[in-house]
């Protein structure tokens, strides 16, 4: 019988300066319980440069605005104890190729194994290992948001891949009548429309491989799907993984939403390719990027699945420069456009510009309750789960350098995201109570 683990599982990571220098009881706190797990897993938000490294050009477009740390942040993640990151994500190509070797680098330089970005589709593709006292851990790491150019290129006999990340597509099943609508609106922009077999294909003139994919379902609405293709070749990754190493952790970075909800409820693709992973042998899924903060999660046939544990390290401190398209975004002031502009003056001018989005409802940061968790998973030496450990987490409002830094929550607050958590897992049909000031998912009463 193999030894058990302990598995702690956090959302972003996203630092443009050092966390090392802070000594605030509850961020140590936090630390300790990082360092204490036989794992601890992350995903890194950023591209590693000092912005004039070879081929680093800011790509005409960017996740948002352009995320770029310094090399250091690598050290930073490993003396917080961090011990694998996945890297796929809709920042990957913020900074071209050049942004991205520098990041593998840094990561490489640090000791630090990820996953989901890579030279070609396979690399990307393929699972980051960790070797531990407990056993061999593998990550796979998709991202199913992101510009067209950012995902990854396979390899064939008579031509090298292309640089990216691991992406996990989708396209949409509409009712007839909505067909009708895109049909009817394309044609009056101009874009080409073709009937394949039961796919209709919509693109702009000319951009013959940015497809929009839609087929029509009986029932009305609108039904986003997973890309067969890339839910095949991630599978497959996964079934290897779990054939190499003992323990397997998925990971996806997704922006979507139930467009019949909001931010905190995951996009109707998700759970079942979730799902789907974990019956391919991963032990622990872990989905973020909502920014919402938290979404729920669904305890599977005894394997945990985070649909959003929510932001780890939001934005600890900010980007020292922005390429000049962030700038002359539509909807920018004069004040942004100026050539004389600052990053922060660009920030605060994006800013005020999405306050008030039409959709999605509430923008970022939108959830009723604004705080996330940091995951212990704990399986002992049968595979068996026996806890799933949630730490209520809260971030500093300020100062400017030290916003978003993580703190545990004080048992008020934290009472509230666990509350709020155990809502929003209800309809994965898990329940998690609050005790003793952290979180614990009912094991026995979940989905199976």
């Amino acid at each position: 019988m193999q030894d058990g683990i302990t598995i702690a599982v956090t959302g972003d990571a996203i630092i443009h300066g050092r966390i090392s220098v802070y000594k605030d009881e509850r961020f140590l706190a936090l630390i300790k319980i990082l360092r204490d797990a036989d794992v601890a897993y992350t995903h890194l938000e950023a591209l590693l440069h000092d912005y004039d490294g070879p081929e680093v050009y800011p790509a005409a477009e960017a996740g948002w605005n352009a995320l770029a740390s310094p090399r250091f942040v690598a050290n930073e993640l490993k003396w917080a104890g961090f011990d694998i990151v996945s890297h796929a994500t809709n920042h990957s190509l913020d900074y071209s190729y050049g942004g991205l070797t520098s990041t593998w680098a840094a990561l490489d330089d640090a000791g630090l194994p990820y996953a989901g970005t890579g030279k070609n589709l396979g690399d990307a593709r393929a699972p980051a290992y960790l070797d531990t006292e407990k056993g061999k851990v593998a990550l796979i790491s998709m991202c199913s948001t992101f510009t067209g150019w950012a995902r990854a290129g396979d390899q064939r006999r008579d031509m090298k891949g292309r640089p990216g990340l691991n992406p996990l597509r989708f396209y949409y099943s509409v009712d007839a009548e909505t067909l009708e609508t895109l049909k009817h609106l394309a044609i009056k922009f101009g874009w080409w429309v073709t009937q394949v077999g039961q796919e209709w294909l919509f693109n702009p003139a000319g951009l013959h491989m940015a497809v929009h994919r839609f087929v029509v379902q009986d029932r009305p609405g609108v039904t986003p799907i997973v890309d067969e293709d890339d839910a095949e070749g991630n599978i497959r990754s996964i079934r290897e993984a779990r054939r190499q190493a003992d323990w397997v952790i998925v990971h996806l970075h997704n922006h979507e939403w139930d467009a019949e909800k909001d931010l905190s409820v995951p996009p109707a693709f998700v759970p079942p390719f979730a799902r789907a992973c974990i019956d391919a042998g991963a032990d622990v899924f872990v989905a973020e990027g909502s920014h919402s903060l938290l979404r729920g999660m669904e305890i599977y046939k005894d394997r945990p699945i985070f649909y959003d544990p929510g932001d780890l390290l939001r934005g600890i401190g900010r980007p020292t420069r922005q390429p000049s398209d962030y700038y002359f975004a539509p909807g920018m002031g004069d004040g942004a456009r100026d050539w004389q502009a600052t990053p922060m003056d660009a920030i605060d001018a994006y800013a005020s510009r999405l306050t008030k989005p039409l959709n999605p409802p509430g923008f970022y940061w939108s959830g009723r309750v604004q705080g996330s968790v940091l995951a212990v998973c704990s399986f002992g030496g049968d595979r068996s789960l026996t806890e799933v450990k949630l730490y209520p987490v809260t971030h500093l409002p300020g100062p400017t350098s030290r916003r978003g830094l993580p703190l545990l929550a004080e048992p008020e607050l934290g009472k509230e995201v666990i509350d709020y958590l155990s809502e929003l897992s209800t309809p994965f049909g898990t329940e998690v109570e609050f005790k003793d000031g952290v979180g614990f998912a009912k094991l026995t009463e979940a989905r199976s």
